[in-house]
């Protein structure tokens, strides 16, 4: 047990010791003599003294003991406490490096004063002490791995950064547990967050020790940026919103900048209310492009001050239509009439040999095999020896659920205020979904199939919309749910997307190729044609990935409100109160002498008083 000092300032005072005995040395020169008169003393000549040697004294010795003492004590002699005694222990740091981490407080961020007080956590533990350190961002990731190298661990803490996304402390904090049950030593988890603890998962509450930081609430973010484009619109026809929030408990004021690409398209100043939302209306939109919204305000968060969203070109939709029915012949003509970029060409079923040029082949009440050169649209299949087999027929037949996140259904209101009249009983193939269902009292029915097989996208409504009324005016959810079909089998090309940060993008298109992946902050990094096509977006803004001369781009913002909303509603307790006292880390704790130290230089100081005054 070594003993140490927490005010070892205080043995500068030991210079006192000389003033003592200097003071001792002129008092033990003078003796007091009473004469009648100074005349004579006056005349007669000064003569040097010989310096006093120092004679042993027991009240120099109490008084240079009694100084000596009350040194001792201000020192305030500690020894290390372990509160899990002398077997060498584990701590495990869990650092937050979310996105309102990066939130200022007053001249440094959220994670500085975080990763700060790692620092001064890991340089106060003995030597023989264990530490681990794990980060907690969209993904868990173990910095350093338990060691007793606590030089290494600091050198790795220094360069830590946060990024971009939430924070998944739960995870994290498993990733952390784990270490703990190991039995070779006692371990303590410590988080550094700006989470209020009531916030964190019941298992953790009063498990972990937290060290919260973070007080002020002071963030305008980009909510959202919206862009209101149907697959067959112009551009011209597009229009956006942008929402802006305001979390703060003060009125904000700002300036939003858009931009279309490169060149500014707009600049409007904005009041917000405290705690409320703005939104500001984009109509007309110039033409096709990226749309950036940005802000220009004071607040403490800066990565949630802009925004994306697409504004794509128009692109032609090819449709092969395979029908003998002249009434479907008709609507489609219609439908393609009134609805630009959508061209279809209606061939009988006999004259069917291939897809053609089309980007999807329609089937309306035949099942040839499933096309192996165009995406397919099965519309009430009744062959017995196609690829959807009918089991039965089913009449009056109610929507009773659905996939409600399904591009399929977008735009269709989720009551679904329609009755399917006829319908086919069709078994689901193993890779389609049932993004439509009806439910009898012995079966589902699947209205609606979708999914991919054999590199296309393949649909199957077990109904047909002619017979049901693809275009009159109270059915109008058929034919939104038609025209839906064809753009999900189709989508259009596609080499810009917008996404959210911390999200894992699969690139299509790019399974086959070596990958050259460029992030915002100017960091690259490759992948091998054998690896998944996929990206990590951990921060905001753009990302390129290049394959054989071709790029996609993708645009990723935050648009999280939990993180956006840095205020801390809980009041923030004191580091000494964070620490749970089963939990606490080794400190320097009193050992029991300060005050004794402090006693005794009294006493002794009592003593010496008393044997002046026996002495004099």
């Amino acid at each position: 047990m070594m003993l140490r000092f927490a005010n070892p300032e205080a043995w500068l005072f030991a210079a006192l010791l000389a003033v003592l005995i200097v003071l001792h040395l002129r008092e033990r020169t003078r003796r007091r003599v009473d004469v009648p008169s100074l005349l004579l003393w006056r005349a007669l000549p000064a003569t040097p003294t010989r310096a006093a040697r120092l004679r042993p004294s027991w009240l120099l010795a109490l008084q240079c003991l009694a100084l000596l003492t009350l040194i001792a004590s201000l020192a305030d002699p500690r020894r290390d406490a372990d509160p899990f005694g002398a077997a060498p222990t584990r701590t495990v740091f869990v650092l937050d490096t979310s996105a309102s981490m990066q939130a200022q407080e007053g001249r440094e961020s959220r994670f500085a004063q975080a990763r700060r007080a790692v620092r001064d956590r890991i340089e106060a533990l003995p030597s023989d002490a264990e530490v681990m350190l794990v980060t907690a961002g969209n993904q868990p990731a173990v910095e350093v791995s338990p060691t007793t190298d606590h030089a290494e661990a600091l050198r790795r803490l220094a360069v830590l950064a946060p990024v971009d996304t939430a924070a998944d402390l739960d995870a994290a904090l498993s990733l952390a547990n784990r270490a703990a049950e190991r039995g070779d030593r006692a371990t303590r988890i410590e988080l550094h967050t700006d989470m209020p603890s009531e916030r964190l998962a019941a298992p953790w509450r009063g498990a972990v020790s937290v060290f919260p930081v973070g007080e002020t609430d002071d963030n305008v973010s980009i909510a959202d940026v919206q862009v209101f484009q149907g697959r067959f619109d112009d551009p011209a026809a597009a229009h956006a919103f942008v929402a802006v929030r305001n979390f703060a408990r003060r009125e904000a004021h700002g300036v939003l900048t858009l931009r279309l690409d490169d060149a500014i398209i707009g600049r409007q100043g904005f009041t917000l209310a405290p705690r409320s939302v703005g939104g500001f209306p984009i109509r007309p939109l110039p033409g096709p492009g990226v749309l950036r919204a940005s802000l220009e305000v004071e607040d403490a968060l800066a990565v949630d001050n802009l925004g994306y969203a697409l504004i794509r070109p128009q692109q032609p939709l090819r449709v092969l239509a395979v029908t003998d029915d002249v009434g479907l012949r008709a609507d489609l003509q219609r439908i393609a009439g009134a609805t630009p970029g959508l061209a279809v060409t209606v061939i009988a079923s006999d004259a069917y040999r291939d897809a053609a040029d089309a980007d999807v082949v329609l089937f309306h009440r035949v099942a040839p095999p499933l096309p192996t050169d165009a995406a397919a649209l099965y519309l009430a299949p009744s062959d017995a020896r196609g690829p959807f087999p009918p089991l039965g027929q089913a009449h009056e037949v109610p929507v009773v659920d659905w996939l409600p996140e399904h591009p399929i259904l977008h735009g269709i209101k989720p009551d679904f205020p329609f009755r399917i009249a006829d319908a086919r009983i069709l078994a689901a193939p193993a890779w389609a979904d049932s993004v439509l269902l009806s439910r009898t009292d012995t079966q589902d029915i699947p209205l609606v199939l979708a999914g991919t097989a054999q590199g296309w996208r393949r649909a199957v409504v077990a109904f047909d919309p002619v017979a049901e009324g693809l275009l009159r005016t109270e059915r109008v959810d058929i034919l939104v749910l038609l025209l839906n079909l064809l753009d999900w089998l189709a989508p259009a090309a596609d080499d810009a997307r917008v996404v959210s940060t911390g999200s894992i993008e699969v690139i299509d298109g790019l399974a086959d190729l070596p990958r050259r992946i460029l992030d915002p902050h100017g960091g690259e990094r490759h992948q091998d044609a054998t690896d998944p096509p996929v990206v990590d977006t951990p921060f905001v803004g753009a990302y390129r990935v290049e394959a054989n001369g071709s790029a996609i781009r993708l645009y990723a913002a935050l648009h999280d409100s939990e993180e956006s909303d840095i205020g801390r509603s809980a009041a923030v307790p004191r580091l000494a109160d964070a620490v749970p006292a089963a939990l606490a880390p080794p400190t320097l704790a009193r050992a029991g002498v300060g005050g004794a130290l402090a006693t005794l230089a009294a006493a002794l100081l009592i003593a010496e008083w008393f044997f002046a005054r026996r002495q004099a």
